[in-house]
């Protein structure tokens, strides 16, 4: 369990990583922290490394590197890059196969599904082009259930190269296969992040609400689930905090790092 409240076990914690739609912002593009979040992030760098760890890509992270004024390197695209926020640079990232790729893409096809691919850091809705040269990531996307993401998913599991990840879609109600490199998931990228920071896993705070943030938590020293998290996740946490809507990044941020 975690520390009780007022005990310098807390120093032991050198980084928090933060999960961002459904935890640090609304699912959705153009969300932003509330205010009461962004203050105590705001405060919190002075004592403790910040770092988001998203499935989103650089562009629809910017304004929020710049809101928190972010400085420690950040994981985007669901654990395939890890990158400096100020100056947008690549310092670590796994891609798939172009081969890999095409076949995907041939099931995405078969099955009329609509998809996106990010290469170099692009999104292509729907491409026709197989030609691609940085592949980190595939997104089969608005499937109407969860028992239809897990069919798919079980469909894709036949590629030993790939990781697959079931996560809520923008469209509301609607879910998203999300495939990356085997090695970078949440789980990889999290290790490598603290390699970068100079810190242990054990060191870091994590805090996330989806299913594909149990590879985060699992990695962390000290597991935190949103209140609207789901079960899964609040079932391998050590604290659950306030939903979204009640700021609970703020909540986190009160209690484990500024008391």
């Amino acid at each position: 369990m975690y520390p009780k409240s007022g005990s310098n076990a807390y120093m032991k914690y050198k980084a928090l990583l933060l999960d961002v739609d459904g935890t640090l912002v609304p699912i959705g593009p153009h969300t932003i922290p509330s205010k009461k979040v962004v203050d105590a992030l705001i405060e919190a760098k002075t004592k403790i490394a910040i770092s988001l760890v998203s499935g989103r890509p650089l562009r629809w992270l910017s304004e929020t590197f710049e809101v928190l004024g972010l400085t420690d390197p950040c994981i985007i695209n669901g654990g395939t890059q890890i990158v400096n926020p100020k100056t947008h640079q690549i310092l670590w990232e796994r891609i798939i196969e172009n081969e890999t790729v095409k076949k995907v893409l041939q099931i995405a096809d078969e099955h009329n599904l609509s998809f996106q691919v990010t290469d170099e850091g692009i999104e292509y809705q729907n491409p026709q082009q197989n030609n691609f040269k940085r592949v980190t990531v595939i997104q089969l996307q608005y499937m109407a259930t969860k028992e239809e993401a897990e069919k798919y998913a079980e469909l894709l599991a036949v590629f030993p190269d790939v990781a697959v990840h079931k996560i809520f879609s923008w469209k509301l109600g609607s879910y998203d296969l999300y495939l990356t490199h085997r090695d970078a998931t949440k789980q990889h990228a999290t290790q490598e992040l603290a390699r970068l920071l100079g810190i242990n896993t054990s060191e870091i705070i994590g805090v996330g609400d989806g299913e594909n943030d149990i590879p985060l938590l699992r990695e962390c020293g000290l597991k935190i689930a949103m209140g609207n998290a789901v079960e899964e996740l609040k079932k391998m946490a050590d604290y659950t905090a306030s939903p979204l809507e009640k700021d609970g990044v703020a909540e986190v941020v009160e209690k484990f790092i500024l008391q």
